[in-house]
């Protein structure tokens, strides 16, 4: 590229022309396409190939998922007007599309195969820690609507989400591994801390209670 600029270049400083320069720069253009078609043709190939097995895929999974009748099944347990067919087909092609992707770039930059790796990777556990938060709060606030929980039980139930969504974010941000560790252990020790006082709160608060009020009473 740069040898193409410094040939433009002195041309335009020598005696050519408008149109013979604009020319050589059109076949220097024309050579680059040339040189990256095949590239350009593999990609297209590849665009080709997945969307096929995505095409048979999603028609495969969604008759599979209509014949054990998958909505009907989770409709009690989901309060949400959520098809777990679109979601999981959606998954399904997010998932192939990523791969091609990830294809076409090992094979137009090939050099670059680590960062590649990396960024799908990265990009990956963004989308399942994504995937996990929603369908966690979605599944407690089931739970909660269907079983009626009490307001502590409730309360409890959400800062235990909370310290789960906040260890699983960790993994995903850009700090050292050691504040990683230290924030995963501090993480570990609230949620340990908070289940053996709540245990103890609520397999032995009536106890608790007596002996409150007899005491009062005395």
């Amino acid at each position: 590229m740069r040898n193409v600029l410094v040939d433009l270049n002195n041309m335009s400083s020598g005696n050519y022309t408008g149109t013979e320069i604009l020319w050589r720069a059109l076949q220097y253009s024309l050579r680059d396409l040339v040189s990256i078609l095949p590239l350009i043709l593999i990609a297209l190939l590849i665009i080709a190939v997945y969307t096929l097995v995505a095409i048979i895929l999603t028609r495969l999974i969604r008759s599979i998922l209509r014949l054990i009748n998958i909505d009907e099944l989770a409709k009690p347990l989901i309060k949400y007007r959520i098809s777990l067919t679109n979601i999981i087909i959606i998954l399904l092609n997010l998932g192939i599309g990523l791969l091609a992707v990830y294809s076409i770039a090992l094979i137009v930059y090939p050099a670059q195969v680590e960062i590649i790796t990396s960024i799908v990777s990265y990009i990956a556990r963004v989308a399942s820690v994504v995937f996990l938060i929603i369908f966690v709060f979605i599944m407690l606030e089931t739970i909660i609507e269907r079983i009626r929980m009490e307001a502590k039980l409730r309360g409890f139930m959400f800062l235990i989400i909370l310290f789960v969504t906040l260890a699983l974010l960790l993994d995903i941000t850009a700090l050292s591994e050691e504040v990683k560790h230290a924030l995963a252990l501090g993480i570990s020790i609230g949620i340990g801390l908070s289940i053996g006082v709540f245990s103890l709160w609520y397999f032995f608060h009536d106890l608790f209670e007596k002996k409150h009020s007899g005491g009062d009473k005395k």
